[in-house]
């Protein structure tokens, strides 16, 4: 509106700032910021045709005002520059004192964009250069909307929230919703030279979450703040935060209600101001009314009627009063910032649950190409070996040839699909695919779904809140960080794990390979990586234990496959936890349950199929080279399985009290009973067992060696060859002597 009487009136007196509680200026700082740039500011305002001026000079020392109807030179410059006929515009005229070099118009589209941020009124600015318009930044909000009401919210309604500051100078009190607004700003650069007309345009959308917040100041405290500011503390103010921004072309999708992934087109010089738009992990800065050098340590700006040092560049933290005032007001500045982190983890959580189909699907076609490529693989194996040896060389392809296609195709994904505030999922091919490629893989489990929306959305969102320290005085975050634990004592801050969203109390972290057997509550890998510092610090995650697989293992039973690679990745992983005692190792054997392929067994034609479980606990050894093939005992590994995993690996000292090699003399025991001993059937094992003693009975030194072995055997057996022609009688004694 145009000015009044009384605005014109205050205008000659700015020394004395202005009266509204509801705005921050108290000293006239801002206005008298005029004389820094001219030596005598005019400023017009009034309807069409009424215009009237306010010119400020100086006198000696003295400054002095004459007021009148504004020169027609001033109304038609104004015109000029855009001016409508239908708008009371008022302008301030500020003819510099020096010739000022035109500045660079990205770095000076950032200052400007950054001071629309939290502006209620002010959304439209536009820079001309000689009547030209060379920059126009227009912010336009979308939609605002109650996204939570602190006391009803399904997400903190049963966990106690707080919503009063420590002395209860402030309170989100009933009816204090939390509001969620979608805001745009296009930005319109003049590119290339004075010539040229033609305008680089960039949009970027931002969400912010507001509240208000109902004061009650203790009366001490107020005559204090009266002294101080010149005026009453508001009774009711509105807190708000800049969550995050989004390239406009990540629109939103009416059905799923996710966001596209953004082309990677060529950045224009307008892209670079709506780039700065959002700030950096740790670089929110505090805006009281525009922004302030202090940041808020966190991804998030913070805008709050803070009371501000006379620059306002800093929060007043020097007058016992306002450091009251100030430090709860940042409390509850916390509190919001909880609030909203809680609602869009629960918002990322219920989308993610409607996506399991989508992730199932790609699971199914990921299983797929894993067939796919083994098959390949080994075709490509059974040609190579019929070639000759001159096209040796050439059966092992090139480099790129024994990667997974799907490995590729990912790895491409993400280098054109991820922004760069996300890291890679993928680490470079060849340190995956080593020289201990099996290790890696072991102690670092492949995981090459892409990131999908919702993981993508919660990285965004939780590195915001990577906690950094606040400056240049670090008692803003600690007020900040007051809040945000006291909101919600008994409730950690959630987390996106490959379960859902869950708190960071019930989730855990990946931990050298830990994670690949049977976990919903682990976050994945590439979370962790992309928000170390929320994990670990905001929501206290703990990473996965050797106490939490045995608890795990309890309730699930491993198919041959996992068993095998548990028993692989054992070896490695103390390796790397050398702590790892022997108890907790054979608690963890006891654990184990397993079922082996074709195990299954029916027992009538109408029975259901049961698969007949083991326990690791049950098989206390390996068996050496030369007694595979052999008829084992039950308590010997099934020779598939200890072949996947190598002898090498079960002769490990971790494994030292899990398992050792079959004595001979047990599997002599146990073969003298066997019906290839006993009844001759199967004629091959029984010839295959004959060798396998008479060998062992060769290798003895000594006579009580000898007799000890023999009577292990079944001599009255059938299958103990003697000569024909002899008495049986006499082939007893023979074996009685020895």
């Amino acid at each position: 509106m145009p000015f009044r009487t009384q605005d014109w009136a205050r205008l000659r007196k700015i020394a004395e700032g202005n009266p509204d509680e509801s705005k921050v200026g108290a000293f006239g700082v801002g206005a008298y910021t005029m004389f820094s740039i001219c030596e005598e500011p005019l400023v017009v305002s009034g309807k069409k045709g009424q215009e009237e001026a306010m010119a400020f000079f100086w006198k000696g020392d003295g400054l002095w005002t004459k007021t009148g109807k504004a020169p027609q030179g001033i109304l038609n410059m104004s015109a000029s520059l855009g001016k409508s006929d239908d708008n009371e515009w008022t302008s301030f005229i500020l003819p510099s004192r020096d010739p000022y070099k035109i500045p660079d118009l990205v770095e000076f589209g950032k200052f400007l964009s950054a001071s629309l941020t939290f502006t209620q009124c002010l959304k439209n600015v536009r820079v001309y250069v000689n009547q030209t318009m060379v920059m126009n930044i227009e912010k336009t909000i979308l939609e605002s909307h109650t996204i939570a009401t602190p006391k009803a919210s399904s997400w903190w309604k049963n966990d106690g929230a707080v919503t009063t500051s420590s002395t209860g100078m402030f309170t989100f009190g009933k009816g204090s919703d939390l509001t969620q607004t979608s805001v745009q700003m296009n930005v319109s650069l003049r590119r290339g030279t004075t010539s040229e007309y033609e305008m680089d345009e960039s949009t970027v959308r931002a969400r912010y979450a507001s509240a208000q917040v109902k004061t009650s100041i203790p009366s001490s405290i107020e005559k204090r703040m009266v002294r101080v500011t010149k005026k009453k503390p508001p009774k009711e103010l509105t807190v708000q935060i800049f969550l995050d921004a989004a390239n406009a072309e990540e629109e939103d999708d009416g059905k799923s209600n996710k966001r596209k992934i953004p082309k990677r087109n060529k950045r224009s010089r307008a892209s670079h101001v709506t780039d700065s738009f959002a700030p950096t992990p740790g670089s929110g800065r505090i805006f009281i009314g525009f922004r302030t050098s202090q940041t808020t340590g966190l991804g998030i700006h913070l805008a709050a009627p803070l009371l501000p040092t006379v620059e306002r560049e800093a929060i007043d933290f020097v007058d016992a009063a306002l450091r009251d005032y100030n430090s709860e007001l940042l409390e509850m500045s916390g509190m919001l910032m909880r609030l909203a982190l809680e609602h869009e983890m629960g918002r990322i959580g219920t989308l993610w649950d409607m996506s399991k189909d989508e992730r199932d699907k790609w699971e199914a076609q990921r299983e797929e190409e894993k067939k796919k490529d083994l098959l390949k693989a080994n075709e490509e194996q059974v040609d190579s070996s019929q070639k000759s040896a001159k096209d040796d060389t050439s059966s092992k392809g090139n480099d790129s040839s024994s990667i997974p296609s799907s490995l590729l195709s990912f790895a491409s994904f993400m280098a054109k699909g991820v922004k760069s505030t996300v890291t890679e999922a993928l680490k470079p091919v060849q340190e995956i695919l080593g020289e201990d490629s099996e290790a890696a893989e072991l102690l670092n489990p492949r995981d090459d779904r892409p990131l999908c929306l919702e993981e993508r959305d919660a990285i965004l969102l939780m590195q915001n809140y990577c906690p950094r320290q606040s400056t240049p005085d670090s008692l803003v975050g600690q007020c900040l960080a007051k809040g945000f634990s006291r909101c919600l004592q008994s409730s950690s801050p959630p987390v996106l794990t490959q379960g859902g969203v869950m708190r960071g109390a019930e989730a855990k972290l990946p931990n050298y390979g830990l994670e690949a057997f049977g976990f919903d509550n682990v976050v994945r890998r590439i979370m962790l990586e992309n928000a170390q510092e929320y994990h670990s610090v905001i929501a206290n995650v703990k990473v996965l234990t050797v106490n939490d697989l045995i608890s795990s293992l309890k309730n699930q039973i491993l198919d041959q496959t996992m068993l095998v690679r548990l028993l692989k990745w054992w070896p490695k992983f103390c390796r790397r936890h050398s702590i790892v005692d022997r108890h907790t190792g054979l608690r963890l054997k006891e654990a184990i349950r397993f079922e082996l392929k074709d195990s299954k067994t029916n027992t009538t034609e109408d029975d259901v199929e049961f698969a007949i479980v083991h326990r690791l606990d049950s098989i206390l050894y390996f068996t050496p080279k030369h007694l595979l093939g052999q008829p084992l005992p039950e308590t010997s590994f099934p020779p598939l399985i200890q072949d996947e995993i190598g002898l090498r690996i079960l002769e490990h000292n971790c494994y030292n009290g899990w398992f050792s090699t079959l004595p001979f003399d047990i599997w002599t025991s146990f073969i003298s009973q066997h019906s290839c001993m006993v009844e001759g059937k199967p004629k091959e094992l029984n010839i295959l067992a004959l060798t396998a003693l008479s060998k062992h009975f060769d290798s003895l030194d000594g006579t009580l060696s000898r007799r000890r072995f023999i009577e292990l055997l079944p001599i009255n057996s059938p299958c103990i060859p003697y000569d024909t022609d002899s008495n049986e009688k006499e082939w007893q004694d023979e074996c009685q002597d020895l």
